[in-house]
């Protein structure tokens, strides 16, 4: 477990409510990475993409207004590091504050550079799902 993490704060024109629906639930989770999601139930979560030999396992854990997604051992470059979203009241206006981090990486590993800009443009599909209930997936395959 490294100690280089990625941190994004997005300010959302939706109550924190919309925010964990579109985190906690798999129609959410479509809505706006990939349509192809299985979960979160039973604390797992399985994302696929395409060109990707398996998909993406998480074990899901739910804390009051915090949603941790903890990869297992697929894909290789991510194993043992944590996808946390933090949402909370906005103290400079209306809406909700989204905190993102993806923790744990080794410094220097080399997917940091694609993986940093990519979560990027899919929390602002996160963000414009939330904020107009329009499905906007990421990946739609």
């Amino acid at each position: 477990m490294g100690d280089y993490h990625i941190l994004m704060q997005f300010d959302i024109d939706a109550d924190s409510d919309t925010i964990q629906n579109a985190l906690r639930t798999q129609d959410g989770i479509r809505a706006w990475w990939s349509t192809h999601t299985d979960g979160p139930s039973g604390g797992q979560l399985r994302v696929s993409f395409p060109d990707t030999p398996e998909p993406f396992q998480f074990t899901v854990r739910e804390d009051g207004d915090r949603t941790e997604w903890v990869t297992g051992g697929f894909p290789p470059w991510w194993a043992g590091t944590t996808i946390r979203w933090d949402v909370g009241s906005n103290p400079e206006g209306p809406g909700t504050r989204l905190l993102f981090s993806h923790r744990d990486y080794e410094p220097g590993n080399p997917v940091i550079p694609i993986v940093t800009p990519a979560w990027a443009q899919i929390i602002v599909r996160l963000k414009g799902y939330a904020e107009t209930g329009r499905s906007q997936p990421f990946f739609d395959f």
